[in-house]
């Protein structure tokens, strides 16, 4: 067997040829790592007054002079600052244009536990025109862990402890939705419990999906195999 090229076939051909369920979760799992670094690096952008604050406290009990750590720290706020963002804070309740808190409201917001923004980060729980939620999700353009809504949305799900290839969690529910179980009119989804007036699965693939989420992530593909 062997994988269907672009010079092979078009794409409007694709579901006449045999469908490999395992390249298609294979490929989908390396999509997911895609979003999960996005994921993390978000997440890594939230703790950074926190990990900045720790590494004083640490130096602090060190005894080590953290004058330059400091010098280093106020200096990126000055450059932030005079890049147009002179409303950066941080509290346990934050409400700023560029907002960092335990509960977030902001243009821009970015929360420990909830966060509520145009564009929004949230530890646990998000809600913006493009959010990002650690766990819950809900936007315009949505991604998150477990739970997920929005007109695209995408659910990263997690692995099930002690299980080779079974995952928790991850329902997308949008008109275009991506995840584990994936609901909506155009869904891609890993596992078979999902739906989708057009869907892309192990257990259906509708032409106008196959279409659609091809165009976007070219390597579902090769998931269509033809006699060698």
């Amino acid at each position: 067997m062997s994988a269907i090229s672009k010079k092979q076939a078009k794409t409007e051909d694709l579901h006449n040829y045999p469908f490999d369920a395992d390249i298609f979760r294979r490929t989908f799992n390396r999509y997911v790592q895609r979003f999960k670094t996005i994921f993390l690096t978000l997440v890594l952008l939230i703790c950074a007054p926190f990990i900045a604050y720790a590494i004083a406290w640490y130096l602090g009990e060190a005894r080590v002079d953290t004058t330059g750590f400091f010098d280093l720290w106020h200096a990126t706020g000055s450059l932030l600052l005079d890049w147009g963002f002179p409303y950066i804070n941080y509290r346990p309740i934050s409400l700023e244009m560029i907002s960092f808190g335990m509960l977030s409201f902001g243009v821009i917001s970015m929360g420990i536990h909830v966060s509520f923004g145009v564009i929004s980060v949230g530890g646990f729980v998000s809600c913006g025109l493009i959010s990002v939620g650690g766990l819950s999700s809900f936007g315009l353009i949505a991604l998150g862990g477990n739970n997920v809504y929005g007109i695209i949305a995408i659910a990263i799900g997690n692995k099930k402890p002690f299980e080779k290839g079974v995952y928790m969690n991850g329902k997308a529910f949008g008109v275009i939705a991506i995840g584990r179980h994936a609901h909506g009119i155009y869904s891609l989804s890993y596992g078979e419990e999902g739906e989708g007036t057009y869907q892309f699965s192990p257990k259906r693939q509708d032409p106008e999906a196959i279409a659609l989420f091809t165009s976007w992530f070219k390597k579902f593909k090769n998931a269509f195999v033809s006699p060698s």
